[in-house]
């Protein structure tokens, strides 16, 4: 399980092994140069294509069938990356959401809309047939559709990508995480507390074990048969529970109540195991000495076990006397505390926050004989409902023309995108050939500027973009 729902984040090695196997097919699909590709495809893919070539066949090999295990999982994260639409099935294939357009449909489905391709769907300029599917579809659904970018001219055909990545790529990081997001469960506030004490490692295991009561007292092991009595071996009579040991038994209690002020004690001594530790480790208080009370805390637990442990192993004899032990934990937490934010003793353990740059940003109008065109999108919700807009001004700040445009549902960023391309086709239409272009988005511009592989989720409208901007 994750760090933040109790675990300790170690993987599960079968869903891990069925990522790196999801990786295996995933080049399969992908690399179709390859050798060893052609070869197997030729084998057991038979006439299919995309995902469906994965299928088990009688006297199949071990390595086809491994490719086949991580078949369902592959179809759950990839989806089709519209370029001209001519490949992608309109009504069948995941390309727009994460289920079949058809499984949404609100009415009876026309014969012919089995085979019926995406392109079917686009005009000649690339804006969506809406009353094809409009009636079809739920209103929504249609929004979110109006978002793909489609280049007919494109000689590119559609390809898979992998959507639960940014660039389209397939990770066994993402894969894995796709799996373990069926098996999660809620975070809860105290593991993540518990791993960001500023305590040694071991304190923080030791209070990660005794919140979930799997410290190795006499009660744990009676009840699993490991020794022959569940009473502490101080206080006669008392079962020997994480609780007991570390604010019950006679040392915890004497140091304790000498500690806590007479006002919270009640409240101290009778909370329940979870209660107990709850309002210990989530107390914004500090000690007198300036400690935070939730690291002191668990430094203090940590030590009153380390006295238990000396007990059990050399006898009571051993172990400091109440004010000898009481007198060690104020003076270890003290020594602990310096050393911990001596920064020429030890590393730094608070995240370092990055310097924030603030830049002064306004309107420059351009060189004479430009015109400036000043784009932006924006989305209400990541993804969401979006939009753009634009402007076109010359050298004096002259209004030349503008533009707004509703781009669907989608993210942010596409909607930065899409306003550029709206702004160069507006600057086009208006015979305006010397141009520059302002977006309110970096990223934006970043991704216009390099290369992207085909199979990017905005490779086409980032193509579309490239084609426009080299237009004559």
């Amino acid at each position: 399980m994750p760090k933040a729902q109790g675990g300790v984040g170690l993987k599960s090695t079968r869903q891990a092994n069925l990522a790196m196997l999801a990786k295996c097919g995933w080049h399969l699909l992908q690399e179709k140069e390859n050798v060893w590709q052609k070869l197997l495809l030729s084998k057991y893919g038979g006439q299919r294509s995309g995902l469906e070539v994965l299928r088990k066949k009688q006297e199949s090999s071990f390595t086809w069938n491994s490719f086949v295990k991580a078949a369902d999982l592959l179809k759950q994260g990839c989806a089709w990356n519209i370029s001209n639409g001519k490949r992608t099935k309109f009504w069948n294939d995941l390309w727009v959401l994460q289920v079949p357009l058809k499984e949404l449909a609100t009415s009876a489905l026309p014969e012919a809309a089995e085979e019926a391709r995406v392109a079917d769907f686009v005009r000649e300029d690339g804006s969506w047939r809406m009353e094809m599917f409009s009636g079809l579809l739920p209103p929504d659904v249609c929004i979110k559709i109006t978002s793909v970018a489609v280049d007919n001219l494109s000689q590119n055909e559609d390809s898979l990508f992998w959507a639960p990545s940014a660039d389209g790529r397939f990770s066994t990081k993402s894969a894995y995480a796709l799996l373990a997001k069926h098996d999660q469960q809620a975070d809860d506030a105290i593991w993540r507390t518990i791993w960001r004490l500023p305590v040694p490692e071991r304190v923080r295991g030791f209070c990660w074990l005794a919140v979930q009561g799997r410290i190795a007292t006499n009660a744990l092991g009676f009840q699993r048969k490991v020794v022959t009595s569940p009473c502490c071996m101080r206080c006669t009579g008392h079962p020997e529970t994480v609780l007991h040991i570390v604010r019950d038994c006679a040392p915890a209690l004497f140091f304790w109540s000498r500690l806590v002020p007479q006002q919270k004690q009640h409240e101290f001594f009778n909370a329940d195991h979870d209660a107990w530790f709850r309002s210990n480790l989530f107390s914004k208080e500090s000690t007198s000495s300036g400690i935070s009370w939730p690291g002191f805390f668990s430094m203090v637990i940590w030590l009153l076990w380390k006295n238990r442990t000396t007990v059990a192993f050399k006898g009571v004899s051993a172990a400091l006397s109440a004010p000898s032990l009481m007198h060690s934990i104020l003076t270890k937490s003290k020594l602990w505390n310096d050393s911990w934010h001596a920064p020429e003793l030890f590393i730094n353990h608070k995240k370092q926050q990055s310097d924030r740059v603030v830049a002064a940003i306004g309107w420059k109008p351009p060189t004479e004989g430009w015109v400036l065109v000043n784009t932006d999108g924006a989305s209400n919700g990541n993804p969401g409902p979006a939009g753009a807009g634009g402007i076109i001004r010359d050298s004096l700040g002259n209004w030349l023309g503008d533009f707004v445009a509703n781009v669907g549902t989608t993210s942010a960023d596409l909607a930065e995108l899409w306003a550029i391309l709206y702004g160069l086709q507006l600057a086009w239409q208006l015979s305006f050939r010397v141009v520059r272009l302002e977006s309110g988005s970096q990223l934006a511009i970043q991704l216009i500027q390099e290369r992207h592989d085909p199979i990017h989720p905005y490779a086409t409208l980032l193509s579309l973009i490239r084609r426009k901007i080299g237009q004559d």
